[in-house]
This record gives C-alpha cells, sequence and structure tokens, in this order.
C-alpha cells in the first residue's frame, strides 16, 4: 500500500529524479563517430548559419509508468509523441560561434489505467549557447538551457511531478597562451514543478575551468564548481540549504591514435547548513577505444555526491558504464550503454513530523544504499538526406531493499517499497531538411 501523496513524495521520488542522473553522467575523453553521410548535406544555409528543422513521429510502451515495486502493482502504457525541432549553427565561426537547438514534446496516453492517460501533455528542451570573440585573447559567452520534463509519481494518480528547470550562464574565457585557457563562469538555476512545492529550489553556480594543452592532443585540466542552493521548504532529515563545494584536476587526451583516456581525482564537500555533511573524494577515469574509424567503446568509473533532498538529504553514487558504437556504410548506427550505481545515503532515522499526517515513521535501514541500473540500445538509419529511422530499447530500475512504513492518525498501517523496473520500447521516424 502507497502513503499518501505527500508521504510518497518523501523518498521514491528522489530515485527518479535524482538517483538516476548520475548514471548518465561520466566522462567524456572526445572520441566520436564521423557523421552519417546524409548529415553534410542537410539544412538551409542561411549565410554563415545552418539550420536544420525537423519534425518526429515516436511510438513507446512504458511497462511500469509510475514506477512501483512489483508488490505494488503497475501500470502499463502506450504513448504518442510528436516531436517538432530545428538545430542552428555556424559551422566555421568567425567572431561568433554559436549553437541553438530545440525541440518541444506533445504527448498522448493509451492506458487501461485512466490515471495513466491524464499525465503530462507538453515537454520541451532547448539550448543555446554564444561565445564571442572566439579567437582572441579575451572573449566571452552566454548561455541558456530550459528542460520542461513530464514526469508521472510513483503511484497511480491524476497528480504528476512535471518539472520545469532552466540555467542561464555567463561567463569569460582568457587566453593568455595558444596552449592555456581559463574560463570563468556565473549561473543562476531554478527548478520549479507545477504541483510539488516541496521540490522548488533555486542556486547560484560559480565554475572555474582551466586547461593547458602540454600537447596537441593531450590537455591537464581543473574544474572548479560552488553552488548556493536555496530549498523552498527546508525539512530536517529530508532537505536542507548547502552550499556544496567540488574541485578536480585532471588529465585528458590520447594515448595513441586509436587510445584516448581522462583521468580526474578531487575533493567534494556538501556544506550543509543543518544536520549531517558530506566530504568525499570524487573523481573517475573513462577510457575509449576505437579499433576501427566506425567502432567505439568507452569504459569507465565515476564517483561523486548529490542532494538527495527527498530521503536522507545527499547520497554519494559509485558509477561504472559501458558502452559499445557501430557505424555501418555510414547510414546505420547501433549503440548500447550499461551503467551500474551504488547509492549510499546520508544515515538517517525518519521523523513523523517531516511527513504530515503521520502518527509513527519507520525506516527498516537507518542507512539506505541502492542499487541503480540503467541500460539502452538502440539502432538509427539514416534513409535519406529528409528521413531517419531509429527503434529502441530502454531500462531503469531500482534494486533496493528499503522499505518505509507509518500509521497515520486514523490509525491505518501503510508501507512504501523503494524500488522499481521500468521496460521502455520505442520507435520513431524523423523527417529533416
Amino acid at each position: 500500500m502507497k502513503f499518501s501523496r505527500v508521504a510518497s513524495s518523501a523518498f521514491l521520488v528522489a530515485a527518479v529524479l535524482a538517483a538516476l542522473a548520475p548514471l548518465r553522467a561520466r566522462a567524456d575523453v572526445g572520441l566520436t563517430l564521423p557523421p552519417v553521410i546524409d548529415e553534410a548535406r542537410r539544412g538551409a544555409h542561411l549565410g554563415d548559419f545552418v539550420l536544420v528543422p525537423s519534425i518526429s513521429l515516436e511510438g513507446r510502451y512504458n511497462s511500469n509508468v509510475f514506477r512501483q515495486d512489483s508488490r505494488e502493482g503497475r501500470s502499463e502504457a502506450g504513448i504518442l509523441t510528436i516531436r517538432p525541432g530545428f538545430k542552428l549553427a555556424n559551422p566555421t565561426p568567425s567572431w561568433l560561434k554559436l549553437t541553438w537547438d530545440a525541440s518541444l514534446d506533445l504527448n498522448f496516453w493509451f492506458s487501461k489505467d485512466k490515471n495513466a492517460t491524464k499525465q503530462g501533455r507538453v515537454a520541451a528542451d532547448t539550448s543555446l549557447r554564444a561565445e564571442f570573440l572566439t579567437r582572441s585573447v579575451v572573449g566571452f559567452f552566454i548561455a541558456d538551457r530550459f528542460v520542461r520534463s513530464v514526469q508521472p509519481r510513483n503511484y497511480s494518480t491524476t497528480a504528476r511531478y512535471d518539472r520545469n528547470f532552466n540555467q542561464a550562464e555567463a561567463g569569460l574565457q582568457v587566453r593568455p597562451g595558444g596552449a592555456l585557457e581559463f574560463d570563468l563562469s556565473y549561473a543562476y538555476n531554478f527548478e520549479l514543478f507545477d504541483s510539488f512545492k516541496d521540490g522548488n529550489r533555486m542556486y547560484h553556480q560559480a565554475r572555474l575551468i582551466g586547461t593547458w594543452a602540454f600537447f596537441p592532443k593531450t590537455s591537464l585540466y581543473l574544474d572548479a564548481d560552488w553552488r548556493y542552493q536555496d530549498w523552498s521548504v527546508t525539512k530536517l532529515g529530508y532537505r536542507a540549504n548547502s552550499m556544496p563545494l567540488r574541485a578536480v584536476v585532471g588529465v585528458r587526451g590520447y594515448i595513441t591514435k586509436k587510445i584516448a583516456l581522462d583521468v580526474k581525482a578531487g575533493y567534494g564537500q556538501g556544506f550543509y547548513k543543518k544536520g549531517s555533511d558530506i566530504q568525499t573524494f570524487i573523481g573517475g577515469a573513462s577510457l575509449a577505444f576505437k579499433p576501427t574509424p566506425f567502432t567505439l567503446l568507452d569504459i569507465g568509473y565515476a564517483r561523486d555526491f548529490e542532494d538527495a533532498a527527498y530521503y536522507a538529504r545527499w547520497y554519494t553514487a559509485d558509477t561504472v558504464h559501458l558502452t559499445v558504437k557501430q557505424q555501418l556504410v555510414r547510414r546505420v548506427e547501433l549503440e548500447g550503454t550499461v551503467s551500474y550505481a551504488y547509492l549510499a545515503f546520508a544515515s538517517l532515522t525518519p521523523v513523523p513530523g517531516d511527513i504530515p499526517g503521520f502518527v509513527t515513521l519507520a525506516a527498516n535501514q537507518t542507512n539506505r544504499h541502492d542499487n541503480a541500473l540503467s541500460a539502452k540500445a538502440s539502432v538509427s538509419y539514416s534513409a535519406l538526406r529528409y528521413l531517419s529511422l531509429k527503434v529502441g530499447y530502454e531500462l531503469d530500475a531500482i534494486f533496493t531493499n528499503f522499505r518505509l512504513d507509518g500509521v497515520g492518525s486514523g490509525g491505518a498501517v501503510t508501507r512504501d517499497y523503494g524500488g522499481f523496473k521500468v521496460h521502455q520500447v520505442f520507435g520513431e521516424i524523423t523527417v529533416l531538411y
């Protein structure tokens, strides 16, 4: 049995909105496959710029819309998505380098569960970055990223966790020599939910990135990131304002013409204003190998900490990943990715006052530990300059023994489990110019 709408959001949504994020965050060593043969012919030329408009039609099956544990039942659904979008860039920049891409999702849900059919309709994703004076000693950039995501709750209901996130950033770039570059930036970020005010937050972010290319294709770098984070609602044990700091040094580059490596190590601390703090090693290593120009293997490990926000304030994530990509006849691309993360949450004894309406509240573990698994496989085919096809499979899962038990003011006993498993298959057809 699920908790009330407020109670269930207290911890399981952490696994959905936060715990899976580290699985997709990994070192990027810079090796890529060549573009498909039709890519260079696409787009409308507008002076120095190339505009590539597109519209996609996607059909998707979701085996567990509300991410419920198997003991709680599940709701499956089909989703039809219409996705118009565009990409705009100037491939040969002079004093200005600009990239802008955007897409809009219109979702239509089909399910025997009427709550599933009333989930969010509109999602969006747009990213803009403009770099000025790219060849000068001193330059600057401005950037903005906005994402509206459609996210059902973790039990069958018409209520949703639909979320709006925006990052507005500006920075200064200094190139004192051909091999040195320093980027200093500031970003203002906000995260607002349509109908879940407890999740709203904002944070200021300052970042310094320094690189020294001591070889033509190998660089030493420093990456320091500091944030001032403010939650609209703070709760002892569940979320608190903080000033997290991360700083790493690393080396990125080619070992041979076919092998590239990224290794980094550093320190992270949460600086939470209330409750327990986190001080930990962060870093990782990623190795990429291209045995042929059309084959790419990427394997790596990363460690970081994240703001859990909805249960135990913070957690550490130790993540490993493996990616395999293969291109055939410059038109077909096969890709498979598997990521696993071990999540260790801060020690916490739940307090009923943090979740209104409960006389008693208890977790079966003081120290929660989760195992998060993500897997993706896809095949894409550039059939023509104007037509692209794609089919794929996705798995997202949290494996854990964690559960939360409570007794409400009316005496009802409720139990919420922390695990779930979601399978998705999809097919997409894209028309583009």
